[in-house]
């Protein structure tokens, strides 16, 4: 049995409609549309944290809980689940209808590593 899942309560690092564009004949968007979003997302809240470019360095975990229909809204929130000296962790979850019923579309742990401008792993602010 699964505990229920409930939205994060900060602000979602993304927020986004799901393009018809990248609907399959089903009506669903396809995994690749989310898992760019999951890059830009974690390029985003990478960023904040690193306080300068990060990247990702591995996504340890990535499971899909439901279909994305298009035109739906979608968010996705990141939250910081390690600090090391140069790397951390994100879990990262997308959600549709974010201000209706809200269903869990997907969530990762994503591993973070803050880079200098030559793309070297640098320390952590």
């Amino acid at each position: 049995m699964t505990d229920p899942v409930t939205r994060p309560d900060s602000p979602p690092v993304l927020l986004t409609i799901a393009p018809y564009g990248e609907a399959t004949p089903r009506g669903t968007v396809t995994g690749a549309w989310i898992m760019g979003q999951l890059d830009i997302a974690a390029g985003l809240a990478g960023r904040r944290i690193a306080q300068g470019d990060a990247l990702i360095l591995s996504i340890k975990e990535l499971t899909f809980h439901a279909a994305l229909p298009a035109g739906a809204a979608f968010a996705m929130h990141a939250e910081l689940t390690r600090r090391g000296n140069t790397s951390f962790n994100l879990l990262l979850s997308a959600w549709a209808d974010p201000e209706g019923d809200c269903t869990r579309i997907m969530s990762a742990d994503v591993v973070m590593v803050a880079v200098d401008i030559e793309g070297r792993p640098r320390k952590l602010p």
